[in-house]
């Protein structure tokens, strides 16, 4: 069994996500004992602008509270008039967290004016300053806030973010997801709802309301490159790496023959520049997406253009004669073909305890974690 996460940073957009996006998934982890840190990329919680009833003493989630049925966490509370500016101190007190930073206090203006590249470099700095072993966010769909674009940029900003700080990004979501694992205990989902009535002054205290669960799944590297494609996307990435492929290796036959003299000296510079060329697209592609499908199919174009410009050519032609140039551009870009593609796929090597799932080592469909 792989080791359990000791320190865990949950990444929002705003606090009131704290409770809406992450409130099970977060008393889940405090009762564990795990040290969790909350990132908030902006202050404004909207919610508690307005005077709002809240409680004085209610009960808190620690590593040390015993899980009592859920119905006990939800009366057990003291309804009193709270400042609001200390509603969302209220919910982290209520869901136990400790640690807690915020990115900007612009009250959310970065949103309408940051791309995921600059809010990413942002959550990276960060990461490296935190040093956590695990970073959770939003899902790419469905992670249950009401902020959506807000969301969907928080989400590729931490994708970005993780994937360049080599650490293992979960996403949570409200709908159930392939691959990931339910965090839906009573008592998490408990102070989960408490935690969102805090912010919900409109609901009164103990009125029954549905609290959806969250369901945790890590995001690969795969789909942190290359994103969760279509199949009408696959096929286009496959059919435009193709015909580049094809492309490069029209051009580059044409031009594999070509050298110039210095001196007495003949320097072939044709083939040592389409060896490395071929070895670059291939390579390229291999690595920016992480994936054997845009270098196979750009390979295969190389290499049948290339085997239909070495027959004899109308007119006597020959792009490809029997020298070592032509001997060369015949087999190196098979050679470079078997090694780029056929490479196994290296993962980035992280710490031991960055390489554990948040104990969710059961990629089982609807796991607990409780």
């Amino acid at each position: 069994m792989k080791d359990r996460a000791q320190r865990v940073l949950v990444i929002a957009a705003r606090p009131e996500d704290e409770a809406y996006v992450f409130g099970a998934t977060i008393a889940t982890l405090v009762h564990r004992g795990t040290e969790l840190i909350v990132l908030s990329c902006s202050n404004n919680a909207t919610a508690a602008i307005s005077a709002t009833p809240t409680t004085a003493h209610v009960p808190v989630m620690t590593a040390e509270t015993h899980l009592a049925p859920a119905a006990e966490v939800a009366h057990e509370t003291d309804v009193e008039e709270l400042s609001p500016l200390s509603v969302d101190e209220v919910v982290r007190e209520i869901l136990g967290i400790t640690a807690h930073h915020i990115l900007r206090e612009d009250n959310g203006r970065q949103f309408a004016t940051m791309n995921a590249r600059d809010l990413a470099s942002d959550i990276a700095a960060a990461i490296t300053s935190l040093k956590p072993d695990v970073v959770v966010s939003y899902a790419k769909e469905f992670s249950g806030t009401a902020r959506g674009s807000e969301a969907l940029l928080v989400h590729e900003a931490t994708a970005l973010a993780t994937e360049l700080a080599g650490v293992p990004f979960y996403t949570a979501s409200a709908v159930p997801v392939d691959r990931g694992v339910a965090v839906s205990s009573a008592t998490a989902l408990a102070f989960k709802r408490r935690a969102t009535e805090i912010y919900r002054n409109e609901i009164p205290v103990g009125e029954a309301v549905s609290t959806p669960a969250e369901y945790l799944r890590r995001l690969r590297r795969r789909e942190l490159v290359v994103g969760e494609r279509s199949r009408f996307e696959r096929v286009m990435l496959a059919f435009l790496s193709l015909v580049l492929g094809a492309l490069v290796g029209l051009v580059l036959t044409a031009v594999h023959q070509s050298a110039f003299t210095i001196g007495d000296a003949r320097i072939p510079w044709g083939i040592v520049a389409s060896v490395t060329l071929v070895t670059a697209l291939i390579l390229g592609l291999r690595l920016i997406y992480d994936t054997r499908v845009a270098a196979g199919f750009a390979s295969l174009g190389v290499l049948v253009m290339s085997a239909l410009l070495a027959a004899v050519m109308p007119g006597g032609t020959i792009l490809i004669p029997a020298n070592v140039a032509g001997y060369v551009w015949t087999f190196a870009p098979v050679v470079v073909v078997l090694v780029v593609v056929g490479w196994p796929r290296v993962n980035r090597q992280v710490s031991s305890a960055s390489r554990a799932n948040i104990e969710l080592n059961s990629p089982v469909k609807g796991a607990d974690i409780s």
